[in-house]
């Protein structure tokens, strides 16, 4: 019984790490394109995912719900070949749905 308990305690755990992995892999897609259009990158600009920063948050107005705040380290170089690096900063807020599709976020602020 006791090794039955376990395995169901387990198998839960694994699908919900799986779930979180899901949807921080959405957001991560999600905020990579968000940062191609507002910040006017070229089409195809390549990012690295360890650039890449997610955090999930508390809504602040005290609401039951879940922000997630993602920070793009973007590095580039000015015309004297000097690096240039910006944090910029993408806000969204899970608006329906399981998390699985970007339909599923709406993106609140951006800096």
């Amino acid at each position: 019984m006791m090794k039955k308990l376990a395995f169901i305690l387990l198998s839960l755990i694994i699908a919900s790490c799986a779930t979180e992995s899901d949807r921080e892999a959405v957001i991560r897609e999600l905020a990579k394109k968000d940062a191609i259009e507002k910040l006017e990158l070229p089409e195809g600009t390549k990012f690295n995912n360890e650039n890449i920063e997610v955090t999930e948050t508390d809504v602040e107005d005290g609401t039951i719900g879940v922000n997630y705040l993602v920070k793009i380290t973007i590095k580039s170089q000015d015309r004297d070949s000097n690096e240039i690096i910006k944090v910029h900063t993408f806000k969204y807020n899970k608006a329906d749905g399981d998390g699985t599709s970007p339909n599923h976020y709406e993106l609140i602020s951006h800096e």
